[in-house]
């Protein structure tokens, strides 16, 4: 009888090593940070992943968010992930192109039309580069969250056509796009941060600012730039990625979970960035804006412009950037 309890006792100890994740399992806690204002539908949309998937996984796995920017902002958070000090960021695309070039290649200014065009760019073959690209770096994607186009906020007038670049002090973060507006005659000023581009403006250190509509509005940016230029140069992203060695450590039904309903998510910002630029296109005029728009002639001469420079990006960055070109370069 005893012999029988003990091999009884062996086997049960057996079972239980070989799955973790048992009722005796401790549940795994994941440290998110996060940032920005919750109105944005960006905002709301992590919010809802976070509780689907903190419901489908109680037990196993609860996400904790520490929201506007209590641990790290956009301008490190993705580096702070990449080090394990988090578990998950809310990283802003166009503050991660020094970590990850490649994510340049969904970047391109003046590449996409549209955010349909820019949304494709996250699937197929150019997805598994940016995938690739950041899982070197130390990263796993969970999910993209996208955002509408990219204009000019200006204090000095609109600018409809190329000549109105010249001379312009333009706030940039992003080294290709400041590239493409100094071959246009503009003075690109990337000193400065996102964060302090509204005193830059509103102190006359600068002309003008790229910036989203919807962005824009939430960071009253038409204060002190009331001239909008709507010609969508390009169209940033936030992805909500994952410290890479932590995420293997997840249970591969977990990690279907984060993955499967942040698809949804992500497909809900595709439809919702749409709506919200006209409608915050509406409060921005009714906000003593003056919204422009540029023609198709006039924004199709600065895509030639830009090609120049997307072919020198992927030269020096290799033949996946190259692949990527050929995939997005429309």
């Amino acid at each position: 009888m005893k012999k029988r309890l003990a091999l009884a006792f062996c086997c049960l100890s057996v079972i239980m090593a070989w799955h973790p994740m048992t009722s005796t399992a401790k549940e795994v806690e994941l440290k998110m940070a996060s940032w920005g204002p919750d109105q944005h539908y960006a905002a709301q949309a992590r919010n809802v992943w976070l509780d689907e998937v903190n419901k489908a996984l109680v037990g196993k796995c609860k996400i904790v968010d520490y929201p506007g920017g209590q641990l790290y902002g956009p301008k490190d958070v993705h580096k702070a992930a990449a080090k394990g000090q988090i578990d998950i960021a809310v990283a802003l695309q166009p503050a991660m192109l020094a970590m990850i070039p490649m994510l340049q290649g969904v970047y391109l200014p003046f590449a996409f039309d549209n955010v349909d065009q820019a949304a494709k760019a996250y699937s197929g073959e150019s997805l598994a580069i940016i995938e690739k690209a950041m899982e070197q770096k130390g990263l796993k994607l969970l999910f993209v969250s996208y955002l509408d186009g990219v204009q000019i906020f200006s204090n000095k007038g609109s600018i409809e056509k190329i000549d109105d670049f010249k001379g312009l002090r333009v706030l940039s973060t992003s080294p290709i796009f400041s590239e493409i507006i100094a071959k246009l005659g503009a003075a690109p000023d990337t000193s400065i941060p996102q964060t302090e581009q509204y005193m830059a403006l509103k102190r006359s250190v600068s002309d003008a600012m790229a910036q989203a509509i919807v962005g824009g509005y939430f960071q009253k940016s038409f204060e002190v730039a009331p001239y909008v230029s709507k010609m969508n140069m390009s169209f940033p992203t936030i992805l909500t990625c994952m410290n890479l060695k932590k995420w293997k450590t997840l249970p591969k039904d977990v990690q279907d979970t984060m993955i499967s309903i942040g698809q949804k998510q992500s497909a809900y910002t595709l439809a919702v960035c749409k709506g919200w630029e006209q409608k915050f296109t509406g409060e921005l005029t009714k906000a003593g804006a003056t919204i422009t728009v540029m023609s198709d002639a006039e924004r199709a001469k600065i895509k030639e412009v830009s090609k120049t420079i997307w072919t020198k990006w992927a030269d020096e960055n290799g033949k996946d950037a190259k692949r990527l070109l050929e995939l997005n370069g429309n």
